[in-house]
């Protein structure tokens, strides 16, 4: 069966709602670490005069990929470049509200004491207009937003996030000017093993990095055994141990008064970097943790952050969606995706999908870019 043509368009909300699909160029993009983003390109001189109106700054849009949301968000920039053989293109720029947060201050007077790590984030955010309801605590949702499948629960995901962090204290670690909002809330959200992307319904998901969930595409990139399965196009692997520490050791300080707060350390280690030979211990002093679990979580979290180059792909693929050889399924991050090239050593397993790219344009047709992570490296807790 042939592959079916991938359909992308945008469209623009409110009273003077209005479908634009017509692109020389697009780059669409969603991303576990900064907020999602659409750049579009329309091409010929008359085009500034028709869509002038539809492209100001704040304009809202959603943007989907075979009639599945992709995100939302607003135009927040506008590009006209000329050219005297070429002539001119219209560009812009949608990104997520997501934007606002890494860009402004986080109010210093945010409560952080007797409060909770949920009623502290909604807080942060309430100068930028969120809601509890403009959260989503179950990430279930958003991916299956993004892919129109119904994923299942993984042996991670038993727990519910939004009454988890109802119940975690703020531990009294206050906003740290001139930190934006988004960082503060990253800041106490990973501390408990927790962080927060964009939802393509435009909400803010809450929830951890799950590669334990069974994948969702299988990728192939073989050169002898059944080459005709093959449907990476490129791909770069990479086992990088540049920067990676053998062991992360966190000190931190229990709860209590003088003589009675004792030194609590905690510690992590890299088999595969002692077993190297790589000796790079780092050493963390952070007052601020006052139990056991939190200060290994944070020599997780820093042990996690230092590795993400340890085994990961950079992959390209054909179309704008996963073809499986009789339906499309839409790439999606907090995913997962088999991979097996006989190249690389066969069957390379479980690897994580923290970043998607789907592109077009008249040169390359139809493209995607996946950036992932093997299974058991991206660890908040």
């Amino acid at each position: 069966m042939p592959r079916l043509q991938d359909k992308l368009q945008v469209e623009i909300q409110g009273e003077n709602r209005a479908t634009l699909n017509n692109f020389t160029s697009a780059q669409i993009t969603n991303d576990m670490t900064m907020p999602s983003e659409a750049a579009l390109e329309l091409g010929n001189d008359g085009t500034w005069a028709e869509i002038e109106d539809r492209i100001r700054p704040g304009t809202e849009y959603c943007v989907f990929v075979n009639d599945l949301l992709r995100l939302t968000g607003r135009v927040e920039i506008d590009d006209l470049p000329l050219d005297a053989d070429g002539g001119s293109v219209v560009r812009f720029t949608i990104r997520t509200k997501l934007s606002d947060a890494m860009y402004t201050s986080a109010d210093p007077g945010t409560r952080v004491k007797n409060t909770t790590i949920k009623k502290f984030i909604l807080a942060l955010y309430r100068p930028l207009g969120y809601t509890e309801s403009d959260f989503e605590f179950d990430q279930r949702v958003s991916r299956d937003l993004l892919t129109g499948k119904s994923s299942k629960q993984s042996k991670k995901e038993n727990r519910k996030t939004g009454e988890q962090i109802e119940k975690m204290t703020a531990q009294q670690a206050k906003v740290q000017p001139p930190e934006s909002i988004y960082d503060a809330a990253d800041r106490h959200l990973r501390r408990h093993g927790l962080m927060h992307w964009d939802s393509p319904d435009g909400k803010i998901v809450i929830g951890s990095p799950d590669d334990e969930q069974d994948p969702i595409y299988k990728l192939f990139a073989n050169r002898y055994d059944n080459p005709d399965r093959n449907n990476i196009i490129a791909a770069t692997k990479a086992i990088d141990y540049t920067g990676i520490p053998s062991t992360v050791t966190v000190f931190g300080r229990s709860i209590g008064r003088g003589s009675a707060r004792k030194r609590i350390q905690e510690l992590v280690n890299d088999s595969d970097v002692l077993g190297a030979n790589f000796h790079r211990p780092i050493i963390i002093i952070a007052e601020g943790l006052r139990t056991p679990d939190l200060a290994r979580t944070a020599a997780q979290r820093e042990m996690s952050a230092r590795s993400k180059r340890k085994d990961c792909w950079d992959i390209e693929l054909d179309g704008l969606s996963h073809w499986t050889g009789s339906q499309i399924i839409p790439w999606g991050i907090d995913t997962t995706c088999q991979i097996f090239s006989d190249v690389a050593g066969g069957d390379e397993g479980i690897y994580y999908i923290h970043k998607v790219t789907l592109r077009r344009d008249a040169q390359s047709g139809d493209t995607t870019n996946l950036s992932v992570l093997k299974r058991g490296i991206w660890r908040l807790s």
